[in-house]
Order: structure tokens, then C-alpha cells, then sequence
């Protein structure tokens, strides 16, 4: 009758061991001290970068507007009462042009029809005259330009003769009454379109306007630039075959952000234009990127939340991760779940492997209470690969943005439009890491960027 109840001593033994796993669940999860969070002083300041951007005015867009502008008939008069004389003017060939430093000079080939009154008769004669102009310029305080055009010779190219022999032509008189209508009508019209057309003072504060805008390098890893021109100059311009050339000197404190959008700053005026010596075709850009502590523990966890470590019959869950700084390292809180419930802290430093081209933790390391626990209730997890997994997934972290900034980088180096018109081509040759340290609102990296920079303006006020 007694067969189905329990004995005292196996009763004992229930109790004991329900106790055991209690004991042993306490030891499990004995809280960790969270150590000590605090940043040392930032004191190197990042270099001023001179980008040198080689500009292109393409002297096609300029005759254009000004053949456009002034058309094929350049004058025509036939009224034969008032001297006697009617003559038309036409554009013979396309105008040509040539511009060096702050002169363009041009050459403007007309055809030409005149029907002179003789008396007994009225007789027709056909000629050629090239007329040569020169604009000379200046570049205002304010980026305007100042021009003035003058007709300065006339060449005959064909000149005019009737067949008649007791006819003749006055070819000065032609001459004259077609220099007059150059000096007020083309010239005029040669200093409106080269005003309308070089508006540097227009391009300049929309480009300048641009580079102070944060612009999205990566929507994925929230990648911002910030230009932060300081000054900007530009070298004499002069002619080289179909284009115009020039360099915008830039001198800047560049900066990228990881994370949300950073504020733009308040837009600073152009500065006042003046010239510029440059060097080579090329930039050399020494910039910070804050890789904020919100959005690398949000890359993070992508690839540690639920990563199992194990070692023989034991094993834990990374539940969420938590990064912040003590002097110049970063501390990495684990939240675990399983053999081992709570959290642990892992210390390491952040350093850049020029080799690898990576930026690595080293010497990662439980902290000292994580240890001190974890010797009484987790042992195993010294043993096991987590120190060195949650290195690696770091370490990944850390390269893969940098490979993603320089991609991203170099395809809007191959065709950026700082405005319209004005597009901007580039080479990025070289990413490289000069310092790794811990700041105040996350990992500060240390850039260089080596590369060239070609402007091309086309279109303009078209």
C-alpha cells in the first residue's frame, strides 16, 4: 500500500539538487560592474586640404551664343537715295577665337554686297572683309565681370570689283560704313553674350552654396560629407586649343559623418575673388569620420545579435551590444543569454593595420569585474572563441565601411554636378588611415584621400 509514495531520502535528494540549480542560477547571473566611462582630450586639429580643380570653358559654347546672338546678317542697307550706295553684310565663315589670360580676341570673316548709283547706271560688286575684335576683361571683387570690346583691324579678304571699267568702287567708304556698324553693333553684342555667358559671380555662389550642404556619400551606412570650403581663388585664364583653362584653388576642412544627417552650417557668404597659384591637378584631402557609437552598435547587431558561443556542453546567445569609450579604448558591452545570463564587458583598442588596410581591435580582454565574476560562474567563456569572434565581427564592421566610403566616393567623383552647367570628374587613387582614436560620440578616424579633379562648364546661361 505504500508502493507509489516517495521515500524520505529520495524526497531529500529532490530538494537538494532544486537547491543546487538555484545556487547555481544565482551564480549564473551575478551582476557585472559596468567600468568606468570616460574620453581623453582631442587635441590634433586636421589639416587644411588644397583641391586643385583644373576648370574648362569650352570655346564652342561662347561662339555659339555670340553666332546665335548676332546671326547671319550682320548689316544691310539698301537704300541707294540717301548716298548713293547699298550695301549688305554676312557672316562668311565661322567666328573664330582665342583667349589668354584677361584678353579674347576674335575674328569675324563677312561677305559682302554692294550696289553702287554710277550715274548711267547701277552696278554690283561682291567682297570679303575680316574684322578682329578684342575683349578685355576683368574679375571683379564680387566674381562680376567687367568687359569692354573694341574693333581693333580690318583686313581685306576679297576686295569688291565691278567690271565695268569707268565704275569705281570707294573702298575706303565701304570700309568705314561697315567698321562703324562693328564698333555698335557687335561689339556690343560681343560684351553682352561674354557676360552673360562667363557669370562667374552666378556659378560661384551656387557651386560655394553646395559644398557647405552635408551630401550623402552612402544611404546604407549613412554616410555624409561635409566640404567645408574656407577660401577659393582661381589662377589667370588662358587659351589651349577648344577650351578655355583655368584652376579653382579650395582651400577646405573636409569631414564625414556616420550616422544621422549632420546639421548643415550656417551658409557663409563667397569670399571676395582674388588670384590663386596653383599646384598640381590634384587633391590631397585630410578629414575626420565620426563613426558615432548609435550607429556602430546598430551595424553591430547586425552582426552579433544572435551569434551562439560555445564551448563542450555549454553555450550563450548575444542578445544585444552596447559600445562607449574609456579613455582611448572602446568597451563592448554583451548582453548573453544560456549557460551564462547578463552582461559582460570586453576592452580593446582600436588600431589602424596599414597592412591589411583595416582598422583592428587589439588586445581585447574582459574587463576586470566580467573577469571576476565569470571565474566564479562562467569560466569556460575565457576558454571559448568569443573574445575573438566579437573581434572579427568588429574588425569587419569597421573595413567594410571604409571600402564602402572610398566605392561611393569614386562614383560621385566620375560625374557630380555642383551645378548646372558645371560637372565634376575625379580619380579617387588612394584611402589611407593616419590615426584611430576614441571620442567623446564614438570611433574618429583619421583620412587621407589622394586623387585628381577635372571641372568641366558647359552651357552656360544657355
Amino acid at each position: 500500500m505504500f508502493r507509489n509514495r516517495k521515500s524520505p531520502i529520495r524526497s531529500l535528494k529532490i530538494v537538494v539538487f532544486i537547491a543546487f540549480l538555484l545556487i547555481a542560477e544565482g551564480c549564473k547571473t551575478s551582476k557585472v560592474a559596468r567600468p568606468e566611462e570616460f574620453y581623453n582630450p582631442v587635441t590634433t586639429e586636421v589639416e587644411p586640404s588644397v583641391i586643385n580643380i583644373p576648370l574648362k570653358f569650352y570655346k564652342t559654347e561662347l561662339l555659339k551664343a555670340i553666332n546665335d546672338k548676332i546671326g547671319d546678317m550682320l548689316y544691310e542697307d539698301t537704300n541707294l537715295k540717301d548716298d548713293g550706295m547699298a550695301i549688305r553684310a554676312k557672316k562668311r565663315e565661322n567666328i573664330t577665337i582665342d583667349i589668354n589670360e584677361n584678353e579674347i580676341s576674335y575674328r569675324v570673316p563677312v561677305d559682302l554686297w554692294i550696289k553702287k548709283d554710277v550715274m548711267i547706271s547701277v552696278v554690283e560688286a561682291e567682297g570679303a572683309l575680316a574684322l578682329e575684335f578684342s575683349t578685355k576683361f576683368t574679375i571683379k571683387p564680387d566674381w562680376s565681370l567687367e568687359t569692354q570690346t573694341e574693333l581693333k583691324n580690318h583686313k581685306w579678304l576679297k576686295e569688291p570689283v565691278v567690271k565695268l571699267g569707268f565704275a569705281d568702287l570707294p573702298i575706303t567708304s565701304i570700309a568705314n560704313i561697315v567698321l562703324k556698324q562693328g564698333r555698335t553693333t557687335f561689339a556690343k553684342s560681343i560684351d553682352t553674350e561674354v557676360k552673360h555667358l562667363f557669370d562667374l559671380k552666378k556659378q560661384m555662389e551656387a557651386a560655394w552654396k553646395e559644398m557647405q550642404a552635408p551630401f550623402l556619400l552612402s544611404d546604407e551606412y549613412k554616410t555624409w560629407l561635409l566640404i567645408n570650403p574656407q577660401s577659393v581663388g582661381m589662377t589667370p585664364m588662358r587659351s589651349n586649343g577648344s577650351t578655355v583653362e583655368s584652376t579653382v584653388v579650395i582651400v577646405t576642412k573636409p569631414a564625414v559623418y556616420l550616422g544621422e544627417k549632420p546639421a548643415t552650417p550656417t551658409a557663409s557668404k563667397l569670399p571676395a575673388f582674388s588670384y590663386a597659384t596653383a599646384g598640381a591637378d590634384n587633391f590631397a584631402l585630410f578629414l575626420d569620420t565620426d563613426v558615432s557609437f548609435k550607429e556602430a552598435e546598430r551595424l553591430s547587431k547586425q552582426n552579433m545579435v544572435g551569434e551562439v558561443f560555445s564551448h563542450k556542453n555549454k553555450q550563450v546567445k548575444v542578445e544585444d551590444v552596447g559600445l562607449y569609450g574609456q579613455g582611448n579604448k572602446l568597451v563592448v558591452r554583451t548582453n548573453l543569454k544560456g549557460s551564462y545570463n547578463g552582461d559582460v564587458y570586453l576592452i580593446a583598442k582600436p588600431e589602424y593595420n596599414a597592412e591589411a588596410n583595416q582598422i583592428q581591435l587589439k588586445d581585447v580582454d574582459f574587463d576586470f569585474s566580467s573577469q571576476k565574476v565569470l571565474m566564479k560562474s562562467a569560466s569556460w567563456l575565457f576558454k571559448g572563441p568569443m573574445k575573438k569572434q566579437i573581434q572579427d565581427n568588429l574588425d569587419f564592421y569597421l573595413a567594410h565601411n571604409l571600402d564602402d566610403a572610398k566605392k561611393a566616393i569614386q562614383e560621385n567623383l566620375n560625374d557630380y554636378q555642383l551645378a548646372p552647367g558645371i560637372n565634376l570628374h575625379g580619380l579617387l587613387d588612394d584611402l589611407s588611415i593616419s590615426h584611430v582614436y576614441v571620442a567623446s560620440n564614438g570611433i574618429r578616424v583619421r583620412i587621407g584621400l589622394k586623387g585628381k579633379l577635372n571641372l568641366d562648364v558647359k552651357g552656360l546661361g544657355l
